[in-house]
Protein backbone atom coordinates (compact mmCIF):
# COMPACT_ATOMS: atom_id res chain seq x y z
CA UNK A 1 0.00 0.00 0.00
CA UNK A 2 1.54 3.53 -0.89
CA UNK A 3 1.37 6.25 1.65
CA UNK A 4 -1.04 7.87 0.11
CA UNK A 5 -3.49 4.93 0.16
CA UNK A 6 -2.37 4.42 4.06
CA UNK A 7 -3.64 8.21 4.96
CA UNK A 8 -6.72 7.70 3.00
CA UNK A 9 -7.51 4.56 4.64
CA UNK A 10 -6.99 5.90 8.09
CA UNK A 11 -8.84 8.93 7.18
CA UNK A 12 -11.28 7.05 6.31
CA UNK A 13 -11.68 4.97 9.48
CA UNK A 14 -11.21 8.52 11.72
CA UNK A 15 -14.54 9.56 9.95
CA UNK A 16 -16.79 6.04 10.21
CA UNK A 17 -15.17 5.57 13.98
CA UNK A 18 -17.78 4.78 16.52
CA UNK A 19 -16.94 5.93 19.12
CA UNK A 20 -19.48 5.91 21.03
CA UNK A 21 -19.59 1.84 20.53
CA UNK A 22 -17.54 -0.87 22.22
CA UNK A 23 -16.32 -2.71 19.34
CA UNK A 24 -13.09 -4.69 18.30
CA UNK A 25 -10.94 -3.48 15.64
CA UNK A 26 -11.45 -6.48 13.56
CA UNK A 27 -15.05 -5.86 13.69
CA UNK A 28 -15.11 -2.17 12.60
CA UNK A 29 -12.25 -3.14 9.56
CA UNK A 30 -15.07 -5.68 8.92
CA UNK A 31 -18.31 -3.41 8.91
CA UNK A 32 -16.09 -1.06 7.09
CA UNK A 33 -15.11 -2.91 4.11
CA UNK A 34 -18.91 -4.05 3.44
CA UNK A 35 -19.86 -0.33 3.73
CA UNK A 36 -17.49 0.53 0.97
CA UNK A 37 -18.11 -2.14 -1.33
CA UNK A 38 -21.76 -0.65 -1.54
CA UNK A 39 -23.62 -3.00 0.82
CA UNK A 40 -26.70 -4.17 -0.95
CA UNK A 41 -25.97 -1.46 -4.10
CA UNK A 42 -28.76 0.71 -3.64
CA UNK A 43 -28.42 4.35 -4.61
CA UNK A 44 -31.10 6.32 -3.12
CA UNK A 45 -34.26 8.12 -4.00
CA UNK A 46 -33.67 9.48 -7.96
CA UNK A 47 -34.98 6.72 -10.15
CA UNK A 48 -38.89 7.48 -9.02
CA UNK A 49 -38.96 5.62 -6.17
CA UNK A 50 -41.30 6.11 -3.67
CA UNK A 51 -39.81 7.95 -0.33
CA UNK A 52 -40.26 5.13 2.66
CA UNK A 53 -41.34 6.17 5.80
CA UNK A 54 -43.26 9.50 5.36
CA UNK A 55 -46.12 8.47 7.25
CA UNK A 56 -44.71 6.28 9.93
CA UNK A 57 -41.99 10.05 10.77
CA UNK A 58 -45.16 12.07 10.84
CA UNK A 59 -46.71 9.74 13.39
CA UNK A 60 -43.69 9.54 15.34
CA UNK A 61 -43.16 13.46 16.01
CA UNK A 62 -46.66 14.36 16.41
CA UNK A 63 -47.63 17.03 18.98
CA UNK A 64 -43.79 16.35 20.33
CA UNK A 65 -42.18 20.25 20.86
CA UNK A 66 -39.34 21.04 18.44
CA UNK A 67 -37.36 24.40 19.00
CA UNK A 68 -34.62 24.25 16.15
CA UNK A 69 -32.10 21.41 16.76
CA UNK A 70 -34.29 20.15 20.07
CA UNK A 71 -36.62 17.24 20.44
CA UNK A 72 -38.96 17.65 22.99
CA UNK A 73 -40.03 19.41 26.34
CA UNK A 74 -37.18 22.20 27.09
CA UNK A 75 -37.87 21.00 30.76
CA UNK A 76 -36.69 17.60 30.58
CA UNK A 77 -34.99 16.95 33.59
CA UNK A 78 -32.47 15.13 31.11
CA UNK A 79 -30.72 15.96 27.65
CA UNK A 80 -29.63 14.04 24.95
CA UNK A 81 -26.69 14.99 22.23
CA UNK A 82 -26.51 12.79 19.11
CA UNK A 83 -23.71 14.10 16.47
CA UNK A 84 -24.90 12.44 13.60
CA UNK A 85 -23.98 12.42 9.23
CA UNK A 86 -26.91 12.05 6.93
CA UNK A 87 -24.89 9.36 4.81
CA UNK A 88 -23.68 7.74 7.77
CA UNK A 89 -25.54 4.23 7.80
CA UNK A 90 -24.87 3.63 11.44
CA UNK A 91 -26.58 6.83 12.53
CA UNK A 92 -29.63 5.18 10.22
CA UNK A 93 -29.46 2.55 11.79
CA UNK A 94 -29.76 3.78 15.29
CA UNK A 95 -32.65 6.28 13.40
CA UNK A 96 -34.52 2.83 12.76
CA UNK A 97 -33.68 1.15 15.77
CA UNK A 98 -32.91 3.38 18.70
CA UNK A 99 -35.16 6.92 18.40
CA UNK A 100 -38.69 5.54 17.69
CA UNK A 101 -38.73 3.39 21.09
CA UNK A 102 -36.60 6.63 22.89
CA UNK A 103 -39.34 8.66 21.48
CA UNK A 104 -42.67 7.05 22.75
CA UNK A 105 -40.87 5.80 25.72
CA UNK A 106 -39.03 9.01 27.23
CA UNK A 107 -39.36 12.48 24.97
CA UNK A 108 -43.28 12.08 24.50
CA UNK A 109 -43.87 11.82 28.50
CA UNK A 110 -41.69 14.75 28.99
CA UNK A 111 -38.29 13.00 30.29
CA UNK A 112 -35.74 13.67 27.87
CA UNK A 113 -35.03 16.34 25.35
CA UNK A 114 -32.52 15.29 22.39
CA UNK A 115 -30.26 17.71 20.19
CA UNK A 116 -29.92 16.72 16.96
CA UNK A 117 -26.21 18.01 15.67
CA UNK A 118 -25.68 17.60 12.06
CA UNK A 119 -22.20 17.15 10.64
CA UNK A 120 -20.63 17.04 7.31
CA UNK A 121 -17.97 14.65 7.91
CA UNK A 122 -18.09 12.13 4.44
CA UNK A 123 -17.67 15.03 1.92
CA UNK A 124 -19.47 17.43 -0.03
CA UNK A 125 -22.69 15.49 -0.52
CA UNK A 126 -22.76 15.50 3.57
CA UNK A 127 -22.28 19.03 3.62
CA UNK A 128 -24.71 19.92 1.76
CA UNK A 129 -27.46 17.29 3.09
CA UNK A 130 -26.10 19.57 7.16
CA UNK A 131 -27.52 22.42 5.37
CA UNK A 132 -30.83 21.69 4.30
CA UNK A 133 -30.76 19.88 7.52
CA UNK A 134 -29.90 23.48 9.21
CA UNK A 135 -32.61 24.62 7.04
CA UNK A 136 -35.67 22.83 8.11
CA UNK A 137 -34.04 23.34 11.72
CA UNK A 138 -35.20 27.14 10.97
CA UNK A 139 -38.78 25.91 10.53
CA UNK A 140 -38.24 23.47 13.69
CA UNK A 141 -38.49 20.24 11.23
CA UNK A 142 -35.46 18.87 11.45
CA UNK A 143 -36.49 15.92 13.47
CA UNK A 144 -38.76 14.88 10.61
CA UNK A 145 -36.31 15.83 7.76
CA UNK A 146 -33.49 13.90 9.28
CA UNK A 147 -35.73 10.47 10.05
CA UNK A 148 -37.03 10.51 6.76
CA UNK A 149 -33.30 10.71 5.13
CA UNK A 150 -32.02 8.03 7.39
CA UNK A 151 -34.84 5.46 6.12
CA UNK A 152 -34.27 6.11 2.72
CA UNK A 153 -30.17 6.48 3.14
CA UNK A 154 -28.66 5.51 0.09
CA UNK A 155 -25.15 4.02 -0.56
CA UNK A 156 -22.47 6.55 0.96
CA UNK A 157 -20.22 8.46 -1.85
CA UNK A 158 -22.78 7.16 -4.78
CA UNK A 159 -23.70 10.49 -5.63
CA UNK A 160 -27.46 9.99 -4.55
CA UNK A 161 -27.49 13.06 -2.72
CA UNK A 162 -28.64 15.56 -5.62
CA UNK A 163 -31.57 18.12 -4.99
CA UNK A 164 -34.00 16.01 -6.13
CA UNK A 165 -33.26 14.01 -3.40
CA UNK A 166 -33.17 16.85 -1.01
CA UNK A 167 -36.35 18.05 -2.37
CA UNK A 168 -38.16 14.26 -2.06
CA UNK A 169 -37.23 14.37 1.40
CA UNK A 170 -37.78 17.94 2.38
CA UNK A 171 -41.12 17.68 0.97
CA UNK A 172 -42.35 14.61 2.29
CA UNK A 173 -41.48 16.36 5.88
CA UNK A 174 -45.43 17.93 6.52
CA UNK A 175 -45.76 21.51 7.61
CA UNK A 176 -42.02 22.07 6.02
CA UNK A 177 -41.88 24.79 3.34
CA UNK A 178 -39.47 23.55 1.09
CA UNK A 179 -38.41 26.44 -1.15
CA UNK A 180 -37.78 28.39 1.38
CA UNK A 181 -36.07 25.75 3.47
CA UNK A 182 -33.93 24.85 0.07
CA UNK A 183 -33.41 28.59 -0.14
CA UNK A 184 -31.92 29.16 2.89
CA UNK A 185 -29.71 26.24 3.10
CA UNK A 186 -27.25 28.60 1.19
CA UNK A 187 -27.40 31.25 3.49
CA UNK A 188 -26.04 32.72 6.73
CA UNK A 189 -28.86 31.63 9.33
CA UNK A 190 -28.21 27.40 8.56
CA UNK A 191 -24.89 28.41 8.08
CA UNK A 192 -24.75 29.44 11.55
CA UNK A 193 -26.87 25.96 12.39
CA UNK A 194 -23.95 24.42 11.21
CA UNK A 195 -21.22 26.01 12.47
CA UNK A 196 -22.95 25.32 16.26
CA UNK A 197 -22.62 21.59 15.38
CA UNK A 198 -18.87 21.89 14.43
CA UNK A 199 -18.03 23.99 17.09
CA UNK A 200 -20.42 21.58 19.78
CA UNK A 201 -18.00 18.94 17.71
CA UNK A 202 -15.08 20.40 18.39
CA UNK A 203 -15.42 21.69 22.12
CA UNK A 204 -16.54 17.56 23.11
CA UNK A 205 -13.88 15.88 20.61
CA UNK A 206 -15.92 14.02 18.56
CA UNK A 207 -13.81 12.13 16.00
CA UNK A 208 -17.16 9.95 14.33
CA UNK A 209 -20.74 9.26 14.20
CA UNK A 210 -23.02 8.34 15.71
CA UNK A 211 -21.44 10.27 18.88
CA UNK A 212 -23.62 10.85 21.97
CA UNK A 213 -23.41 12.92 25.06
CA UNK A 214 -26.36 13.53 28.05
CA UNK A 215 -26.35 14.73 31.27
CA UNK A 216 -28.93 16.76 33.09
CA UNK A 217 -30.93 19.62 31.12
CA UNK A 218 -29.02 22.02 33.75
CA UNK A 219 -25.52 20.12 34.08
CA UNK A 220 -22.49 18.74 32.11
CA UNK A 221 -23.08 16.43 29.64
CA UNK A 222 -20.93 13.21 29.84
CA UNK A 223 -19.90 10.69 26.78
CA UNK A 224 -22.47 7.71 26.45
CA UNK A 225 -20.84 4.43 25.46
CA UNK A 226 -23.05 1.99 23.80
CA UNK A 227 -22.95 -1.95 23.38
CA UNK A 228 -24.84 -1.82 20.12
CA UNK A 229 -27.07 0.52 18.35
CA UNK A 230 -30.42 -0.19 20.21
CA UNK A 231 -33.11 2.16 22.21
CA UNK A 232 -32.26 -0.65 24.75
CA UNK A 233 -28.58 -0.03 25.27
CA UNK A 234 -28.89 3.50 25.51
CA UNK A 235 -31.82 3.11 27.92
CA UNK A 236 -29.17 1.58 29.72
CA UNK A 237 -27.27 4.50 29.98
CA UNK A 238 -30.08 6.86 30.51
CA UNK A 239 -32.08 5.34 33.65
CA UNK A 240 -28.98 6.45 35.77
CA UNK A 241 -29.65 10.00 34.64
CA UNK A 242 -33.71 9.81 34.81
CA UNK A 243 -33.27 8.00 38.60
CA UNK A 244 -31.18 10.47 39.52
CA UNK A 245 -33.29 13.60 38.38
CA UNK A 246 -36.74 12.33 39.85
Amino acid sequence: MSAQEDRGSRTRQRLWLLGAVVLVAAAVVAVLAIASSGGDGEEGLGGGEQLAGAAEVDALFDGIPQQGIALGDPDAPVTLIEFVDLQCPFCAQFARDGIPDLVERYVRPGQLRIELQVLGFLGDDSVEASRVAAAASLQDRMWQFAELFFRNQGREGSGYVTQDFLRSVAGAVDGLDVDQALEQAGGPDAEDVVGGAERAAGTLGVSGTPSFYAGPTDGGLEPIELTDLTAEAMAEQLEPLLQAAR
